[in-house]
């Protein structure tokens, strides 16, 4: 389902668009997400706090040496979070309602998205060892439990997982008909969760798809549209897979280069993203800095974050972020959702330009 997306343009210029059903008619009071990395704003920066909101602690990654990079890394600047230095898209797109998409283990978070989480907790909850760290029906299941076992109606529910799915089926089974087996139940189970999410009140739900292009991604995106038809859930679907081949193919209308374009390569000062050095998803441990550190992974460039694609080798950067928060963000206005009226004529002048024509623009310390 690759969209018409060049340009960002918000009129139906998008074409290709395609919604399962209007969102909500009013202007949302809450975001509340539900995922993995692709959402995660920063839960690792309250977990090595001793901040754990309704997750047992200890709720760091479980893995010592991962947490003191975090650690490092924080404090030279970095966010802990995947992205690296700056906002990840659940930020952004929240902020264009007014709202915040802070971590749920800090005061007054939403945010329920804890890297490295699986949908449900077969062989734990989460990648990392921490056995506390929750699913993504467990992260919904603590919502609930928070807000008197009802969903707010007038909320913005965004859910973004699977990635990690994907990594425990290609590690722990060995034919394509297992790991597909594997993913099934995992989706039915999630799926399951958003319908009963949705019974309980939620009527704007916006479900990400995985952006990858393999066998057991395009397996997984497939079967995730067809159970959440299947279950009569209203969402609105948001083809991330579609986004990133459009930006690919498309690098200068976004602000990038063929090679800046790309995700990166671990340990080499030569890699695409804007973040440099460390092993799977270091994003999380980047210092805003551009020092080489034993401690954590650093800047390639000061302003990386916004000529880069992605910041580590499965992480939008800065820049990409935003990208896609506005993709979110037109996403719902199309499907119905009142613009705030601070966006009304600006969303006029953007007709025809590229993000890149409206970036923001950010500065980093060295």
């Amino acid at each position: 389902m690759a969209l018409g997306f060049k340009g960002l343009l918000p009129t139906a210029a998008w074409l290709g668009l395609k919604l399962c059903s209007p969102a909500s008619a009013s202007i949302f009071n809450q975001y509340i997400g539900f995922g993995d990395s692709t959402l995660d704003s920063g839960w690792w920066a309250g977990a090595l706090q001793g901040q754990c909101g309704g997750v047992a602690a200890p709720c760091t990654t479980g893995n010592a040496a991962k947490d003191a990079r975090i650690q490092s890394a924080i404090a030279n600047g970095g966010t802990g979070a995947p992205v690296g230095v700056g906002q990840m898209n659940s930020q952004v797109l929240a902020g264009k309602f007014g709202l915040t998409a802070n971590p749920a283990n800090q005061p007054g978070g939403t945010n329920y998205a804890i890297s490295g989480a699986k949908n449900t907790a077969v062989g734990g909850g989460n990648l990392n060892p921490n056995g506390n760290l929750p699913s993504v029906v467990q992260q919904m299941a603590t919502y609930l439990a928070s807000n008197g076992g009802v969903a707010n109606a007038h909320a913005l529910y965004v859910v973004s997982s699977g990635g990690n799915d994907v990594t425990y089926a290609n590690d722990n089974f060995s034919t394509l008909a297992a790991k597909e087996a594997f993913l099934s139940t995992q989706l039915g189970t999630l799926v399951s969760e958003i319908h009963a999410l949705q019974g309980l009140g939620a009527s704007t739900i916006l479900i990400h798809d995985l952006y990858g292009t393999g066998t057991l991604a395009n397996y997984y995106n497939a079967t995730l549209h067809a159970d959440l038809q299947a279950a009569g859930v209203h969402f609105i679907w948001s083809d991330i897979q579609g986004l990133v081949q459009t930006v690919v193919t498309h690098p200068t209308d976004y602000g990038f280069t063929a090679a800046s374009v790309l995700p990166g390569v671990a340990g080499t000062s030569n890699t695409g993203s804007a973040c440099v050095a460390g092993t799977t998803g270091w994003g999380q441990w980047c210092a805003n800095s551009t020092a080489s550190s034993p401690n954590h992974a650093h800047l390639k460039t000061a302003n990386a974050e916004e000529t880069s694609f992605f910041s580590d080798d499965q992480h939008f950067s800065d820049a990409g972020q935003r990208i896609e928060a506005e993709y979110d963000y037109r996403l719902l206005l199309q499907s119905g959702v009142p613009e705030p009226s601070t966006w009304a004529l600006m969303l006029i002048g953007f007709v025809g330009l590229g993000l890149a024509g409206h970036r923001r623009t950010q500065r980093y310390c060295t």
